[in-house]
């Protein structure tokens, strides 16, 4: 469309943040010359307040109705902040993932623009000589020495910043004495924090072996294609120092990389690593930052003023100038799956970016998802595969602690610590693993019975010792430990179960001359914390590091050559069929920490079911085997992978009121025949945690062998659920490719 067709047009389409589906129509502000193009804000009149909006595109009134438009009351960027590619994902992901395109468009931005601020780096004020004050002379300020100062500075650099006259002890009085006589002008600019570098000494490449050789030429011949590869190789076989180099000749041609990782953990180590090879221009972005570093990472990645991006999931909305290439390192973890309000997939996200963009994606992991394994089958991913360790070490060994019948001591048997002991002697690191935050997951009344419930959920509240307190962490729930208990008023209780925090008073008790460092979500909240315990690890002394799934990801640790896996029956029962294969993936990615250099490595795995198949598999197959058997059992059953998944949930303060509306919602949509039939519904059913955060939560499950049959479902349904008598009472929502049960 040419500006002059837009101009012709006089109603505006506007996408606004809410959760409805439809666009709103202004008019053109009044008595503005700017010109509207797709892509750019707007702040418009919506109700009482003033929202801002994104222009989407243009059209004719009706001049036979008699409808009122209100204006558009300002434009905020005269030059699209959205190229035509975010435009086009955006309105895919709205259509994919059944969700208001005007609350996607919001991802798009980071928080300070969509509350309206300017598009720019931190501006700097600064001085310089007016034509007038160029011709100043100097002896007729005699009286006025600052200012008499000022101005032969001035002819000297030309400018200077407002800070730097007030550093040669001009003050403000005497600036603006000169402003207001014309002689100085004053004026802002932005300074954008990213330089370009100019013979900065760099890291030269590692030395690769003939594996990562010829997945570095895979991935090299693939610039300027849409092709996806799986890079599939054991933990420790330099997954990163091959995309790295690949990276590295598509950056050299003036193009840029996104590479997208699970946890914000992850950053300060990828970072580190990217910086080696390419200087400062390297940048993360994630939800750690604050306001003004989002927005210069922003800037800096759309205006291409930075050569590799690194960030969690929200970063796969970034505009980038000239985006080369796009790495999801970890792509099978759960963390790139969002699971409220907006639930896309940043993997899934990222594969159709790539294929806007017409650019390679690289999928990488240890443990691949089996959805990515079955693409991988089918011909469409190209899989690039690393059997050997990248140092040249062994895979650890495995040996099996049978719990039946042993005494633990707080969840370590004597075998486990026996083996810390031997490790520690020799100058060695001991990783030890429990996914279990918290003191105790819950607290008894040895009188009555009571137990820690969470009011608001269908599970316990977790003891925490630092500070003593309890604590859900389904909905952050927080109560002060009872002196006594409320059911009888006994103050004798008993702490049920183990977590880290009580581990790690047990293993300084028992290891006094060692440092034990415990690595969860709770110990790592200061923003610095992560990066001073990865620090002290890099020391190489003898360590214990005792953590949950956040040291699971990608660590590179040395100097760990044992790993202990306290409970490897968490999540072997799980109700959601996935179950199976994220504990298989956890367990092989932690056990992967081991070993990972020139000592050997081995892996310490407690269970009190020895026998079961899952755990047979890990300790004597390999996560490969075992996928593959996975995928058989799916295939047999028709689940995913071999069909297409969606959910409807329906939550409300009262358990029916959730099921009666999905119950209403299927009487009263009409599916065509040629599309329910290759539909299967399951439920409505209550969710596996029925009660969480004080609402009850029902769902329906949609299976189809079409995928386009179950978007037409949804689509339907989804036509229904915007009517305000079915669903005034109750919070509703769709999850596509849904990931989790809980």
């Amino acid at each position: 469309m040419t500006d002059n067709q837009i101009m012709s047009l006089d109603l505006v389409e506007v996408l606004i943040p809410i959760p409805l589906m439809e666009k709103f129509s202004y008019l053109p502000p009044k008595n503005n010359s700017k010109l509207l193009k797709q892509g750019s804000r707007v702040l418009v009149p919506f109700g009482k307040r003033t929202l801002v909006g994104v222009v989407w595109s243009f059209s004719e009134r009706d001049k036979s109705s008699n409808r009122k438009y209100k204006y558009i009351k300002e434009i905020l960027d005269e030059v699209p902040l959205l190229d035509s590619n975010s435009i086009s994902l955006a309105e895919w992901s709205s259509r994919y993932y059944h969700y208001p395109l005007g609350e996607i468009i919001s991802y798009f931005f980071p928080p300070s623009l969509r509350k309206g601020k300017e598009a720019k780096f931190r501006e700097t004020k600064y001085l310089e000589l007016t034509s007038k004050g160029f011709f100043l002379e100097e002896e007729t300020l005699t009286r006025a020495p600052s200012q008499q100062k000022l101005i032969s500075i001035l002819k000297d650099k030309k400018e200077m910043t407002l800070k730097s006259a007030q550093a040669f002890g001009i003050s403000n009085a005497a600036v603006n004495g000169l402003i207001e006589k014309g002689f100085v002008n004053r004026f802002s600019r932005e300074l954008s924090p990213y330089k370009k570098l100019e013979n900065k000494q760099l890291s030269s490449p590692k030395q690769l072996n003939p594996e990562q050789n010829k997945a570095v030429n895979a991935i090299k011949k693939a610039k300027d294609k849409n092709i996806t590869y799986l890079l599939d190789g054991i933990t420790g076989s330099g997954k990163t120092e091959v995309y790295l180099q690949a990276i590295q000749e598509i950056v050299n041609e003036g193009k840029q990389a996104l590479i997208l990782i699970p946890e914000i953990g992850l950053a300060p180590q990828a970072e580190e690593r990217f910086r080696e090879y390419f200087g400062d221009r390297v940048m993360s972005f994630h939800s750690a930052k604050n306001e003004r570093e989002k927005v210069d990472a922003w800037l800096g990645a759309s205006r291409g003023l930075v050569d590799i991006i690194i960030g969690t999931r929200s970063s796969v909305f970034l505009p980038m100038k000239n985006l080369g290439i796009i790495v999801v390192d970890e792509e099978h973890d759960l963390s790139f799956k969002q699971m409220e309000k907006f639930r896309y997939s940043a993997r899934d996200m990222a594969l159709y970016r790539a294929k806007l963009e017409k650019i390679p994606v690289v999928l990488a992991s240890a443990t691949p998802s089996l959805e990515t394994l079955k693409n991988v089958k089918e011909e469409k991913y190209e899989v690039l595969k690393l059997n050997k360790r990248a140092t040249g070490a062994n895979l650890p060994t495995y040996h099996a602690v049978d719990l039946k019948g042993k005494e633990l001591h707080e969840g370590l048997s004597k075998e486990l610590l026996e083996a810390t002991q031997t490790e520690l002697d020799k100058g060695n690191q001991v990783l030890i693993f429990l996914n279990r935050r918290g003191y105790a997951p819950s607290m008894i009344c040895k009188a009555c019975g009571w137990i820690s419930n969470c009011d608001r959920c269908d599970a316990l509240m977790t003891v925490h010792k630092n500070p003593l307190k309890l604590h859900c962490h389904h909905c952050e729930a927080q109560k002060p430990y009872p002196s006594k208990c409320p059911s009888c008023g006994s103050d004798d209780f008993l702490t049920y179960g183990f977590g880290t925090e009580r581990v790690e008073e047990f293993l300084r008790g028992h290891f006094p001359d060692t440092k034990t460092l415990r690595i969860d979500s709770d110990s790592t909240r200061k923003k610095e914390s992560l990066n001073e315990y990865f620090d002290e690890i890099k020391k190489g002394e003898p360590i214990i590091l005792l953590g949950t799934q956040l040291l699971a990801k990608g660590h590179h640790f040395p100097n760990v050559t044992l790993v202990g896996i306290i409970d490897a029956d968490s999540g072997l029962f799980s109700a959601d069929f996935r179950g199976s294969e994220r504990v298989a993936q956890l367990m092989t990615q932690v056990a992967g920490r081991a070993g990972r250099d020139k000592k050997p490595g081995r892996v310490i795995l407690q269970s009190y079911c020895l026998d079961h198949p899952q755990i047979e598999e890990i300790i004597t197959g390999s996560y490969e085997k075992f996928a593959k058997k996975l995928l058989e059992e799916r295939k047999s059953y028709k689940i995913p992978p071999f069909s297409f998944q969606a959910k409807i949930f329906a939550e409300s303060p009262k358990s029916l009121v959730s099921r009666d509306f999905i119950l209403k919602l299927l009487n009263q949509s009409k599916i065509e025949k040629q599309i329910s039939s290759n539909v299967r519904i399951v439920g409505p059913l209550p969710s596996i945690m029925e009660k969480k955060s004080g609402v009850y939560r029902w769902e329906l499950s949609i299976f189809s062998s079409s995928r386009s049959n179950l978007h037409k479902f949804l689509d339907v349904m989804q036509s229904r659920l915007y009517e305000p008598k079915l669903t005034k009472q109750v919070r509703w929502s769709i999850d596509v490719d849904p990931l989790s049960s809980i």
